[in-house]
């Protein structure tokens, strides 16, 4: 409610209510298999080196977030990353075939 008060009065750019969040779940993929299974299978290590590393705060902290995003992004099959640059690893033929 607060912030849809100030996104209307104030003009606050970038404000988004309740009502549109599933607006910003409906992302263009922009991750190819190849690319999807590499992240997958980096998360996936990730976290079994997070399992055993007991010391390093740093070290951990670092593994976690490479699994996380590893992970998320796989799953999401989209990568803010790219869309920042404008790539994208999806063929021709599984553009067609997801939609």
């Amino acid at each position: 409610m607060f912030w849809m008060i100030l996104e209307r009065f104030i003009g606050i750019p970038g404000l988004k209510t309740a009502s549109s969040v599933p607006d910003l779940l409906d992302l263009e993929p922009n991750i190819g298999k190849e690319d999807r299974l590499i992240r997958f299978v980096v998360g996936i290590t990730a976290l079994i080196c997070l399992i055993f590393i007991k010391k390093g705060f740093i070290a951990r902290y670092l593994l976690g977030l490479a699994a996380l995003v590893g992970l998320s992004t796989a799953y999401l099959k989209y990568s803010p990353v790219y869309a920042l640059i404008g790539e994208n690893t999806r063929k021709k033929k599984e553009k067609k075939n997801n939609k």
